[in-house]
Parts: structure tokens; sequence; C-alpha cells
């Protein structure tokens, strides 16, 4: 009996971390200073089709997407196509625009290619394919060859080209069964052709299925890039993020689906040149509060009832740095900045206490990622008049930097600046338990 009672609480206990999982990659939006106005996107979608089943929350995927390239990376807003639910017609429209806005700037501008929607195998030439929401998956005309895409995008004088396919071609769907009009039978569609300056990072090879997250309404290959793309302000190479993506999807997927999902890089570029790729020359250092598309299955209505955020974090990674005393989380805060002295510690503190409430973390003194204590960045929304007082001040009496543990690393034109810092996070769950704006232990929460 207790056994089964150990099993429940640890059942429990996955499924109420899950269901936080998400809130601040798509509600607390990285944004940065730097302006890329060289940066060329487009962005599609692909989620309700005619003659096929959806393909869950790829709307979503696109657009929080878009909103990163903008946000984060600093792609003005008239540089970004993102087509929602389009046909072949437009694909090939948008895609044209693509190629001649490119051409114009003789090796000087970038481009980036984005889709989240069905891909799908020829399955006599087994060459894959886009699907087109009026597309037939036994019709390989009716779609966008990957190979004709690469051909096109891979002769453009760009000064470099990503290509990002949250999909697979292997005739399945996000829900591992086959598409309908398939012939049920997973497929190994062949690699089309790399040319030029080109990276392609696809959510999945072979015969595996590009799962969605459903927890986190994404597809998991494309919530693994945000949360890097979150975590590091977008300050993170190619390499960088294609290795934590490539690491969690794959991990994910086992546990989530018993599943393998693996993420692949596709380039002719010679060495590990493309690793070295930045995606933005400098972290945001701020977060932009974003009420979540009304596309999401979770209506976040109630989540702004209490007003609206009116601090600035800055951009920081939190993850946990040992056992503290009793009722104490020791964690390790890591800021970007251009001076060592920009950092203080009462900054460092103020960033360990959100992250404890909104972030959570992982560390290897814990068997279990520690949740977000106020459970995710949508309470932070939903009590904001509370929190703009909080983090004014009284976030300090919750605990303290040691500063005898500070680094300071100089990282090409700034620096990394971290420190351990002590969280009170017995009495800061009491105080602001009894403010009414988290749930008690004993509530089920």
């Amino acid at each position: 009996m207790m056994k089964r009672n150990i099993l429940l609480l640890i059942s429990l206990s996955i499924i109420l971390l899950r269901s936080f999982a998400s809130g601040s990659v798509d509600t607390q939006i990285p944004v940065g200073k730097d302006v890329k106005g060289n940066i060329y996107v487009l962005i599609v979608g692909n989620e309700n089709y005619k003659h096929e089943e959806s393909v869950p929350f790829a709307l979503n995927d696109a657009e929080v997407f878009a909103l990163y390239c903008e946000k984060t990376l600093g792609v003005p807003e008239k540089n970004i196509k993102c087509l929602k639910d389009v046909t072949l017609n437009d694909i090939n429209h948008e895609l044209d625009w693509l190629v001649s806005v490119i051409g114009a700037y003789n090796g000087e501008a970038e481009a980036i290619f984005y889709y989240s929607g069905h891909g799908m195998p020829d399955e006599d030439s087994k060459e894959a394919y886009l699907l087109p929401i009026d597309g037939y998956s036994t019709s390989p005309s009716s779609g966008l060859s990957t190979k004709l895409l690469y051909k096109r995008l891979g002769e453009m004088p760009s000064k470099r080209t990503l290509v990002f396919l949250d999909a697979c071609f292997s005739g399945a769907k996000r829900d591992g069964s086959m598409l309908s009009s398939s012939r049920g039978v997973a497929i190994k569609a062949k690699s089309a052709p790399i040319k030029g300056n080109m990276v392609v990072f696809s959510a999945a090879q072979g015969y595996e299925t590009a799962y969605p997250y459903k927890d986190c309404q994404h597809g998991m290959f494309t919530y693994y890039i945000l949360e890097e793309l979150n975590k590091t302000g977008g300050f993170v190479t190619m390499g960088e993020l294609s290795d934590y993506v490539i690491k969690q999807v794959r991990q994910t997927s086992i546990l989530e689906n018993g599943k393998n999902q693996t993420p692949s890089i596709m380039t002719e570029i010679n060495g590990d040149e493309w690793r070295k790729w930045k995606l933005s020359d400098a972290p945001a250092k701020k977060y932009e509060t974003r009420i979540a598309s009304k596309t999401r299955e979770v209506p976040l209505a109630k989540a702004v009832a209490g007003g609206t955020i009116n601090y600035v974090m800055p951009t920081y990674t939190i993850e946990g740095a040992g056992t503290g005393i009793q009722g104490t989380y020791l964690v390790k805060i890591s800021m970007s900045a251009k001076k060592p002295g920009d950092v203080s510690d009462q900054d460092l503190l103020r960033c360990a206490v959100h992250g404890v409430l909104f972030r959570g973390f992982s560390s290897s003194e814990y068997r279990q990622r520690q949740r977000p204590m106020a459970g995710s960045a949508l309470s932070e929304q939903q009590y904001a008049d509370f929190y703009n007082t909080f983090f004014q001040q009284s976030y300090q009496q919750y605990g303290q930097t040691l500063s005898s543990s500070r680094s300071v690393i100089k990282t090409g034109k700034e620096y990394q600046i971290s420190a351990v810092v002590s969280v009170m996070k017995d009495q800061l769950r009491k105080d602001l338990t009894q403010q009414g704006v988290i749930k008690s232990l004993n509530s089920g929460f």
C-alpha cells in the first residue's frame, strides 16, 4: 500500500510539473535592443488541413517563433512574413518574395525559413514534401518538394540561411499515427541535397515522428528552440542551440511518448564553421509580457485580472547550487553586463527570488526539477499589482547573495557575472500564501 501511495505521489508531482512547463516561453518574451535590418524571415504554420487531420499547435508555433525573431533576435516586423494555414500558391508567392529581397542585397542579407505542419513522403520516389492545407498526402504534386525548396534557398546570394522544419517526412502525424490518405506504413524519405551557405535543422529523421509537446502547446522541437532562446536572450550560437534542442527532444520524447525523436542538422558547410553562427550579437536584457494567443487551449483571460507588470527583469539563468540549510534553496544566478559593476548583489538576489517563483530550476541535488513556486509566469500576470510592489523592495528579505561565490568572466565585449544566492523558500511560500498570491502545499497545488 505504501509503495502504491509513493508511486501515486510521484505521478501527481510529474503531472503538476508538466502543467506549468511552458508559461514563461510563451508569455515572457526576451526583448533586445539591437535591430537586424538585413535579416528576412519567412514563417509558415499549417494547422487546419482540408483533407488531412490537423497539426496540433502549429499556428502557435509559427506565431511565437515570429515574436522571438522580432523581439529577441531584432528582426524588424516588416522583414517578417508569418503565413498561417496557407496553400501551395501562398507559400510559393512568399518564397518568391524572400528570394527576391535576399538577391537585392548581393550577399549582405541573411534569411530564415521556418515551417510547422505536415510533411509527407512520395511513396514512389521517397522524396520529402511540405504539405499545404489544401494538399493530399497521396499527391506529391500538391505539396512543396524539399528538394526544390532547398535549391531555391541554397541559390540565394545570402550571407547565411537558416531553415527550421518542425515536421517529419515518414507519413506520420504529430500523434504518431499515419496520415489518413497514406498507406499506414512509415517511409524513410530521402534527404534532399543542401547547397550554399545554408543550415537545415529538422525536427526528426528517418522513420521518426515529430511529436507535439502537449503540455507546452507547441511542437516539441519548436518548444525547445524557444526555450533556449528564452533562457539565453537570443545570445546563442547555432552549435549551442542545436546541441541543446537535440538533447532535450531526445530525452523528452522517450519520457513523454516512449518513442525516439532525433532532430538533425544538414549542411554542406565544411567543418564546424556553422556552429559558430550567432543568432544575436548580444543577449536581450528585459522581458515583455505577452498574453497568449486565443488559439491556445488554455484561456488566459483571468491571468491579467490583477493589472499590468511594470517592472523589467534582466536576462538571467538559474540553476541549483547544492543543498542549503533547512527551509532554503541555494541557486546559482548568471547574468551578462558590459561592466562587472553593473550587476549588484541585490540584482542577483532579485533574479533568484523571481526564478524560484516563476521559472523553477534543475539541480543534481534534486531528483526532479524544482517547479516554480508560484506555478508559472501566468501567476505573475494574474497578481501583477502585488508583484509590482514586491519586486521594488520586499523581495530583499527573502535571501542573500553569497558575495564570496561571485564570479566574473569576460566573454567578448561583455562580462558574465555569476553568484550563489540563498533563498528562504519556506518563509517566501508562507508569506505569499497568506497574501493569497500562491497556493499552499496543502491545497493540492
